[in-house]
């Protein structure tokens, strides 16, 4: 028999914990350091309120949750939401055998940080709570650059503490114009050091992002290069990785990889969605838009902007009559949006020949 979705919502929810981060990273995303502030930073939430959402979005159907900010272990009662997390129930779905089953148990816990405030104390939290870790690596002579502060040996240093702790963790790497020509090092570096897996997304303008587009940005070639040098390190390593934002199938063909997964569709509100520091709704992210407080959440599966992303109603013009659609959404539908003003703009990475 078929398998009914408890909610409209997808499997996992991206908590957004709070809009303080230790880093000031030239490429960060997140709305609310765009130097137009028109994103406003109302209250956060408490501890009581973190706890409340994730007992309803279990009960919701959401089975995973990615704890993340800003810098989400500025908190100091991180570790009191992830415990009543890691001690709540949420249903899991999986196909075996070709035929879907569900069983009722822990969610699956990630925590998103730039690695700053990682120790063997938060290491040993974590695994308490079987809590996956993944931090960002953009560059080693770079790293500073990027993000303003000097901890890339600390985060190497930290990679290697987790995996003698029996921790997951994975390497997210977000590739720019002036980190591109130590790409190689770097994923290898993290590798290296103990990370299980690459997480690797292109530079996307956004949040802080947008006064740092033009050094950062990278041009149509750089595609292709930056997931080949991403395959050849994966290879060998014997290791397996990921393409994070997605890229129109005519610029990068996903079946030439065979260790990085590249994607072609938007998976914002169909695979996940975020919850912001004060409890606002949004597709991913990556969005500058906010729909329903969570407090009125039912609210969202009607919301215009929302059913945009889960009816895939944004392809670019561009792409009409492309033999690709069905597969494709054109690239990053909310980088379109800032750059372009339209869900349905075309992406703002500069195309790429077909001939690469």
């Amino acid at each position: 028999m078929p398998i009914l979705a408890r909610s409209f919502l997808p499997s996992t929810a991206v908590l957004e914990m709070t809009y303080r981060c230790n880093h000031t990273c030239k490429f960060c995303s997140c709305p609310w350091f765009a130097s137009d502030n028109r994103f406003p930073r109302h209250p956060e939430l408490t501890t009581r309120q973190w706890k409340d959402i994730i007992t309803k979005l279990c009960d919701m159907g959401v089975a995973s949750f990615a704890f993340t900010g800003g810098e989400a272990l500025l908190r100091d009662d991180l570790f009191e939401i992830i415990a009543h997390a890691a001690k709540s129930r949420a249903e899991h779905i999986e196909t075996k055998e070709g035929e879907l089953h569900t069983h009722m148990g822990a969610p699956g816990l990630y925590l998103i940080s730039n690695g700053k405030c990682v120790t063997e104390e938060t290491l040993k939290r974590l695994k308490e709570h079987e809590v996956n870790l993944a931090m960002s690596l953009p560059g080693l002579e770079t790293f500073q650059w990027h993000t303003g502060s000097d901890t890339a040996d600390h985060v190497l240093k930290m990679f290697g503490k987790a995996k003698a702790a029996g921790l997951r963790t994975v390497c997210n790497v977000t590739v720019t114009k002036k980190n591109i020509d130590e790409l190689y090092e770097t994923l290898a570096a993290g590798l290296i050091a103990g990370a299980d897996q690459i997480l690797m997304n292109r530079f996307l303008p956004g949040g802080r992002g947008l006064d740092h587009a033009a050094e950062m940005m990278i041009d149509g070639p750089m595609l292709p290069r930056m997931l080949d040098i991403a395959e050849e390190v994966l290879t060998k390593a014997g290791r397996f990785g990921s393409l994070g934002t997605e890229v129109p199938r005519c610029w990068a063909d996903p079946s030439k990889y065979k260790r990085i997964t590249v994607g072609t569709r938007c998976s914002a509100a169909l695979e996940f969605f975020v919850i912001d520091p004060s409890g606002y709704v949004r597709v991913c992210n990556h969005s500058q838009v906010r729909l329903s407080h969570f407090d009125d959440i039912e609210k969202v599966k009607l919301d215009p902007y929302w059913t945009a992303f889960t009816q895939r109603c944004y392809l670019p013009k561009e792409c009409a009559g492309c033999h690709d659609a069905p597969d494709c959404d054109g690239g990053c539908r909310e980088a379109a949006h800032i750059v372009g003003g339209r869900l349905d703009s075309p992406d703002p990475l500069p195309p790429v020949p077909r001939n690469l």
